[in-house]
Formats: structure tokens, C-alpha cells, sequence
């Protein structure tokens, strides 16, 4: 971890905390990402984050002022996959402990979390859950839909189901992680290839160090390799992937090269 990076990334994990102190939860995300784009390794900004993630999820209440338990622990409403509800809350619970996640509301964030896992791996209280707001088991309503968002480093374009949309991301293809924005409109597929074209304002330019070796001296890059839509990306938690090797990984619907 190089040190100047280091004190940089610590400086805006303090304005952060400070912006969260005051419940200014959309700067202080701000904030966490700038930290985690300075230094990747610095696990300050993955608990921060992880708070926001379960607070913000928490204003998002369901009929009667319920709490969406669904969205706190980050899976598609009304899913029937209780191993990844136990992989969202054990990587929660990991990140989350007070102990060792400094920050103001992570005992306040770990909380809510445990109540969505005891409400979620209990079938008999899920099935109640479920019902009381128009859900039947199995039945995952709006977070069927997708987005696309880019690896702003290596120019990689991936699908995912609608709920990981403002998450953490790791890139499968450059390893590193990346804020998980919507793109709103794709750019033109190249006829025939597992690819989208794109200008140098799109991912933006400057958002990485490396080069395209592909680039040709006629100023017509060639393509960048296609890759299979089954590959998947994982949330970039240091304590995650402390804790399960390699990280968590999340169902990438697909994912794209790109030809400059």
C-alpha cells in the first residue's frame, strides 16, 4: 500500500465519516469511492460503504413503513436462494463488526442486517413477509430488471440484475474495483463480434493508467478480446475476500468488450 495513498484515502474517509455523522448519505458515498479509486487496498472504504449500502437500503421501506429486508441485504426481492442470502449477510456481518469497523452506525447498520437474516432464512417468516406485500416465494417482481454499467480502467462492459446498481464492483477482467454507475444507452455493437464500439469519452478518459495496446498508428484501434457472458464480477470487500478466497461473487448477467 503506498503511503502518500495511504494518508490521501484516510483524508476522505474522515470527510466521509464526517458527511455520514450528519446523515448526508449521498456525499459521504462520494467520498468512500474517491477513497477506494486513491488506494483500492485501504479496507476503510469498503466498511464505509457497506454502511451506506444498509442505511440507504433502510430508507427504502415497503407498505406501512416496513422495512425492505430484501434490499438491506442486497438480493432480489422475493428470491428463493437462501445461499446467497447467507453469503450477503455472513459478507455484512464480516464487514460490519463494531470491533473492527470504527465508523459512526455500523452497530446501527449491523442490526438491521441480522433482523433482514432472521426474517429471510426462517422459511415460516419469510413466507409471512412475503405475503403481506403482494410477493409470492420464488417471485422477484421489478429486481428481475437489468443495467449496464463499465470497468472505467480497462473499458469492460457489464450486465447485472438491477440491485447490485451503486454497489462495489470488481472487475473479472483488470481485478479492480469500480463504482457500479448505469450507462442509460449502449454503444453500437460491432456487426458480428461480442463487442460495442465507443469514443474516448466513454469510459472517461483519464479514469485509467493503462494504455490500449490494440490502439493502431492509423488512429483505428483494433477490437479488444471478447469474453463470455458467463464470466461473473464479485463485490470488493477487503474483508470479504479476507474471509472467502477470492472474494464474493455476484451473477453478472453478461458482459462485453469494447472496440475503441
Amino acid at each position: 500500500m503506498n503511503a502518500s495513498n495511504k494518508v490521501e484515502a484516510e483524508r476522505l474517509l474522515d470527510m466521509g465519516e464526517k458527511m455520514l455523522q450528519t446523515q448526508d448519505l449521498k456525499t459521504s458515498r462520494q467520498l468512500a469511492i474517491l477513497a477506494q479509486e486513491v488506494e483500492p487496498l485501504h479496507e476503510g472504504s469498503d466498511q464505509l460503504l457497506a454502511i451506506l449500502d444498509v442505511l440507504e437500503a433502510a430508507e427504502k421501506c415497503v407498505n406501512d413503513n416496513t422495512l425492505d429486508w430484501y434490499s438491506i441485504l442486497q438480493v432480489g426481492r422475493g428470491t428463493n436462494d437462501l445461499d446467497l442470502i447467507k453469503k450477503q449477510y455472513r459478507r455484512f456481518a464480516i464487514i460490519l463488526q463494531p470491533n473492527r469497523n470504527l465508523f459512526s452506525f455500523a452497530h446501527e447498520a449491523l442490526k438491521l442486517v441480522s433482523e433482514a437474516w432472521a426474517v429471510l432464512s426462517d422459511p415460516a417468516q419469510k413466507s409471512i413477509y412475503d405475503k403481506a406485500f403482494g410477493r409470492t416465494s420464488g417471485e422477484s417482481g421489478d429486481d428481475t430488471s437489468t443495467f449496464w454499467t463499465a470497468c472505467p480502467y480497462c473499458y469492460r462492459l457489464y450486465e447485472y440484475l438491477r440491485v447490485y446498481e451503486d454497489c462495489c464492483l470488481k472487475c473479472q477482467n483488470c481485478e479492480r474495483s469500480f463504482h457500479g454507475l448505469s450507462i442509460p444507452v449502449l454503444p453500437p455493437m460491432v456487426p458480428g463480434r461480442e463487442a460495442y464500439y465507443c469514443t474516448w469519452g466513454f469510459p472517461p478518459t483519464g479514469s485509467g493508467s493503462k494504455k490500449l495496446e490494440s490502439i493502431g498508428n492509423a488512429g483505428e484501434p483494433g477490437p479488444m478480446p471478447a469474453v463470455q457472458s458467463n464470466e461473473v464480477a464479485s463485490v470488493c470487500s477487503a474483508e470479504a475476500r479476507k474471509a472467502t478466497e477470492g472474494g464474493l461473487s455476484l451473477p453478472c448477467v453478461s458482459l462485453r468488450a469494447i472496440e475503441i
